[in-house]
């Protein structure tokens, strides 16, 4: 697999490793296993506000049927 970066974020990265003494594929080694973790995070937030958005409009389809349950007991 070949995979390149945005130019000017490799050379954000060299310069970074050259001012820090480290080399440049460990630093781009970390880089990318930080990109990933904040992706799964990213990907768990998508997650959850997807089952909580689920859970919104389940709740207001209860609410809803209990409106229409104590309107009709009301009625008669």
């Amino acid at each position: 697999m070949n995979i390149t970066l945005n130019p000017h974020l490799t050379n954000r990265l060299a310069n970074l490793a050259e001012e820090r003494g480290i080399p440049i594929e460990r630093l781009m080694d970390k880089a990318v296993e930080l990109l990933l973790e904040y992706m799964e995070d990213n990907e768990t937030v998508n997650q959850v506000k997807y089952s909580n958005n689920e859970a919104i409009e389940k709740n207001k389809e209860m609410i809803a049927k209990s409106k229409e349950v104590i309107n009709k007991k009301t009625s008669t």
